[in-house]
């Protein structure tokens, strides 16, 4: 799976919780530097797990970049703040799942898992 989170604390917390759960992850700190990865390891990415507000590049268009290349690419965007009509916009573009920052970084890894199955060998 590929994180995407401008915040290093937050990024890197995720991404130790997530390889200790059994993920296989990758990091970005932005919207086109996750396109860039997902564009060299797309093979390897089944799920993108974003942040709304990224500089350079927001995680909506990231992830919606992405599924272009890739259309059966799963993906949870999160935010501090969104309107319910941004949040139906999301989903109805084919995001999975929306959640709502602050979360509980255990309650990812229970999403990740009900979404990739219990395979947590999987990107």
């Amino acid at each position: 799976m590929l994180i995407v989170e401008d915040e290093d604390n937050l990024r890197d917390l995720l991404k130790m919780i997530l390889e200790d759960s059994g993920f296989k992850v990758l990091v970005a700190g932005d919207g086109e530097e996750a396109v860039t990865i997902f564009t060299a390891h797309q093979q390897e990415i089944g799920m993108v797990l974003s942040d709304i507000g990224l500089p350079r590049l927001g995680g909506w268009e990231a992830y919606l970049r992405m599924r272009e290349m890739k259309p059966e690419l799963k993906g949870i965007l999160a935010s501090g703040f969104s309107s319910t009509d941004v949040r139906s916009q999301i989903i109805e573009s084919g995001v999975t799942a929306f959640i709502q920052k602050p979360y509980n970084s255990f309650q990812i890894v229970e999403i990740v898992r009900r979404m990739l199955g219990t395979d947590s060998t999987s990107a």
